[in-house]
């Protein structure tokens, strides 16, 4: 009986649980998409993150795309993956992406955060 509320678990890619074995991870934050439309545009072209608009956490926390980076810490290897969130709850996400390092710092510099390389 009480199995019937249960939330069933979701299993996880192989990408996701790789990504989320790496020792780091980074997040910041963009102008909110739909998950559709993040993932058409990053299934054409990787790089077409750098047209995102970055957005400031704390001036619209309402309704943002949060991008998690998962990364080795010398950055030889790197993941991402963005999270539609509105009020800080999560309204669904793109798959999990392997990115390399130059695009992460690429990323990183409209936010006015250096990394090196």
């Amino acid at each position: 009986m009480f199995g019937l509320f249960k939330k069933a678990k979701i299993s996880k890619t192989e990408e996701e649980k790789r990504a989320e074995s790496l020792p780091r991870t980074k997040k910041v934050q963009f102008e909110p998409l739909t998950i559709a439309e993040a993932e058409q545009q990053l299934e054409q072209d990787l790089r077409s993150v750098l047209d995102f608009t970055p957005v400031n956490y704390y001036a619209t926390k309402n309704k943002y795309l949060l991008c998690t980076f998962y990364y080795e810490e010398d950055y030889s290897e790197v993941w991402f993956r963005f999270e539609l969130r509105a009020d800080d709850l999560p309204h669904g996400h793109t798959k999990t992406y392997r990115i390399d390092k130059l695009l992460m710092r690429d990323i990183l510099r409209k936010f006015g955060q250096n990394i090196n390389i």
